[in-house]
């Protein structure tokens, strides 16, 4: 059976108004090859990619609460690398 695979996505702006656009919520992970923090969505997001880069009008300040979020999940997920929490 063809298993998709989830779309992953670096960029913290792309994920914040995927997750306001789409209503779900990534799935953060450290990447091993680069140590990079990475977004992962299991479902179908290439519409919302395809908004994004068209300039589609969102809520400023539910993309701003979104993108905090966002940005607070790089942070704890670094700082977990960094203290050796879960290297």
């Amino acid at each position: 059976m063809n298993e998709k695979q989830p779309t992953v996505l670096e960029s913290p702006d792309i994920v914040s108004f995927i997750s306001l656009i789409k209503n779900i919520q990534p799935r953060p992970f450290l990447r091993e090859s680069d140590r990079r923090v990475c977004f992962a969505f299991d479902e179908d997001v290439n519409d919302a990619i395809e908004a994004f880069y068209r300039n589609v009008p969102v809520p400023i300040a539910d993309f701003c609460k979104n993108l905090r979020n966002v940005r607070s999940m790089i942070f704890n997920l670094k700082g977990m690398g960094r203290n050796g929490k879960s290297k």
